[in-house]
């Protein structure tokens, strides 16, 4: 029978994941809790998961597309908007509620003892559920305007891996640090709020003047909606920078998961 012993010092990388794996079964748990919390006592329930959108999706469509009549896209402009607000959608749930998981369990991070990435972790599970029920708008969209799906959905599973990584990035950096330097939490908020508008969600890149457009190459938020895109329905092309993109984002990824993990011990004194 293998042994863990917990001591006061910062878990090793490997012993790190190892304890993460075998505690595995708490980021359903968690994901489970959060699910029943946040639709208890609604009369609504779930269909939330489908109005949030739906709603967001009728606003952009009236303002943007009839009222200043933007256009550009190759998908009819619903179906673009909604493809874009799914993964934007679940890359701000990530960032916002993993960001404020550590805060929000803290009587349990004081009172029992499992690694703290299990929280953010738990997010994601949320967030996809969540995804995958407000999808169910996307299909009548798609029968309505016969937007097929393209041979490219394969590769979907890495689109939304990169859409993850986005969002845990951030997630791991800001907890590694603002655990100390609590005014870091209210970073989140104005983040979310500006992203969008450099995020090509309810517009295309052909709107944005040239001189700038090379700009949004370089937002790795922005990549992963015109991979959402590609993978999707074909549209739009594979750019090299989307690969050095999400190469970066891993290695960052990665490196925020480590400072996260040495810095995990002082959660309990700081929460």
């Amino acid at each position: 029978m293998s042994k863990t012993y917990i001591t006061s010092e910062p878990d090793s990388f490997p012993l790190f994941f190892k304890k993460l794996w075998s505690f595995r079964a708490l980021i359903i748990v968690f994901a489970v809790r959060d699910l029943k919390v946040k639709y208890s006592q609604t009369h609504l329930g779930i269909a939330w998961s489908v109005l949030q959108p739906l709603t967001a999706l009728l606003i952009f469509t009236f303002f943007f597309e009839y009222v200043l009549e933007m256009s550009g896209s190759k998908l009819p402009y619903s179906i673009h908007v909604l493809s874009g607000l799914m993964g934007w959608n679940f890359f701000t749930y990530v960032f916002t509620a993993g960001a404020g998981s550590i805060q929000e369990s803290s009587t349990l991070i004081r009172k029992i003892y499992f690694p703290k990435a299990i929280l953010p972790l738990s997010k994601v599970v949320v967030a996809g559920v969540e995804m995958l029920i407000s999808a169910v708008i996307l299909i009548p969209l798609m029968l309505y305007f016969k937007t097929p799906l393209s041979i490219n959905v394969v590769f979907l599973p890495v689109v939304w891996l990169f859409n993850i990584t986005c969002g845990l990035t951030l997630v791991f950096w800001l907890g590694a640090f603002a655990i100390r330097k609590r005014d870091l939490y209210h970073l989140v908020p104005f983040l979310v709020y500006f992203g969008i508008w450099l995020t090509p969600v309810f517009y295309t890149a052909d709107l944005i003047p040239e001189s700038i457009s090379f700009l949004f190459d370089y937002n790795p938020m922005a990549n992963v909606l015109n991979l959402w895109r590609w993978s999707l329905f074909g549209i739009g092309e594979l750019k090299i920078i989307y690969a050095l993109n999400f190469f970066l984002v891993a290695v960052l990824f990665v490196s925020g998961m480590y400072v996260f993990s040495r810095r995990e011990g002082q959660f309990s004194d700081f929460s």
